[in-house]
C-alpha cells in the first residue's frame, strides 16, 4: 500500500498527488491527513467520496465518469484508505494522458472540500482481474525492428521468463521478403538465451508487410499454431513505432481476428511506440 502525505489547512487548501495504478489490480492509496504544519487532524465525522475522469472538464454523469472505493474506517489518527478497484482500471487507456481524480471530504453538516487531486497514470499488463491470466498464455509480437535489438535489455527478457516461465513467445517480422532478421530485434546475448533456454519457442518468424493486399497476407493463427477448443485468449502487440504501422500489416491482422472470432478465442491487442516487444506481454505481479 502506498502512503500519501495530504496537508488539509482550515483555508482549505487542497494537495495535489499523481496516482501510478496497476490495470486489472486493485490499487490502495494510504491517505495520511495532516494539518498545517504536520499538525495533527480530526477527521471523525467526515464521509469521502473520490472520482476518476477522462478529464477536468468531463461531468460527473458522463460516460467516462469512473467511481473510486474508499475505505469507511475513518477515525481521529487522520487515515483515508482509497482503493482504485480493478473493474474500473479496465476502461482505462495507457493511451490517454488526461486522467484525473478528486477526493471530496463531506462534513457531518454537508459542507464540502476537496482533499486531494491530481493525475492518474495507468501500468497496462496482461492480467485479469487481481489473477494472472494463462500461465501458458501465447503471446505474439508483430514488429519489424527494434532498434537494431538494443532496445530489450537481457535483464527485462529474464525477468519476464522467471515471472512467466510457461508464456509462449512468438515474434513475428514483417519483412519485404518475408525472411526474419534475428539481429533487426534482439541482441546476440538474449538470441543466446531464448535458443537454449526456450527451444520450443520459434526465435523469429517472418511474416509479410501486405500493406494493405489482401493476397499478400500471412496467416498468424497458423504461424503460431492456435488451436479451437484449446487456447482461449492470446495476446497480440502491434509495433507502432513508425517503420512500421498497423496498415503494414492490415490484412494479416484482419484475417488473425477472423481466425480467432472463428475460434472462439479472445484478442488482447496491444501497441507502443517504443518498439518495447517485452513489456506489453510482462502483466503484473499482484500482492496477496
Amino acid at each position: 500500500m502506498r502512503s500519501i502525505k495530504v496537508e488539509w489547512d482550515e483555508k482549505g487548501s487542497t494537495s495535489n498527488v499523481n496516482l501510478d495504478v496497476d490495470q486489472y489490480a486493485d490499487n490502495f492509496f494510504e491517505l495520511r491527513v495532516v494539518g498545517a504544519g504536520n499538525t495533527s487532524i480530526n477527521l471523525s465525522g467526515y464521509g469521502f467520496t473520490g472520482s476518476i475522469k477522462k478529464h477536468i472538464g468531463a461531468s460527473a454523469d458522463a460516460v467516462d465518469f469512473v467511481s473510486i472505493g474508499f475505505g469507511t474506517a475513518v477515525a481521529s489518527s487522520g487515515i483515508v484508505t482509497a482503493r482504485v478497484i480493478s473493474g474500473m482500471t479496465t476502461t482505462l487507456d495507457k493511451n490517454n494522458a488526461r486522467y484525473t481524480y478528486d477526493v471530496i471530504a463531506t462534513s457531518s453538516s454537508g459542507s464540502k472540500r476537496k482533499l486531494a487531486n491530481g493525475n492518474v497514470n495507468v501500468n497496462v499488463g496482461i492480467t485479469d482481474n487481481g489473477e494472472l491470466i494463462g500461465l501458458g498464455l501465447k503471446c505474439i509480437a508483430v514488429i519489424d525492428e527494434s532498434n537494431s535489438g538494443s532496445v530489450v535489455s537481457l535483464a527485462s527478457y529474464n525477468a519476464f521468463r522467471e515471472d512467466f516461465p510457461n508464456r509462449q513467445l512468438f515474434l513475428l517480422q514483417p519483412t519485404t521478403t518475408g525472411v526474419a532478421n534475428t539481429s533487426e530485434l534482439m541482441s546476440a546475448d538474449i538470441q543466446n538465451v531464448f535458443v537454449s533456454g526456450f527451444g520450443t519457442e520459434p526465435l523469429v518468424q517472418g511474416v509479410n508487410r501486405d500493406d494493405g493486399v489482401e493476397a499478400d497476407r500471412s496467416d498468424w493463427f497458423s504461424i503460431v499454431g492456435l488451436q479451437t477448443g484449446v487456447d482461449t485468449e492470446v495476446a497480440l502487440f502491434l509495433d507502432t513505432s513508425g517503420s512500421m504501422t498497423l496498415s503494414t500489416v492490415q490484412e494479416s491482422f484482419d484475417l488473425f481476428n477472423e481466425r480467432c472470432a472463428t475460434a472462439g478465442i479472445g484478442v488482447r491487442t496491444e501497441s507502443n511506440g517504443a518498439e518495447d516487444w517485452i513489456e506489453p506481454f510482462t502483466g503484473l505481479i499482484l500482492a496477496d
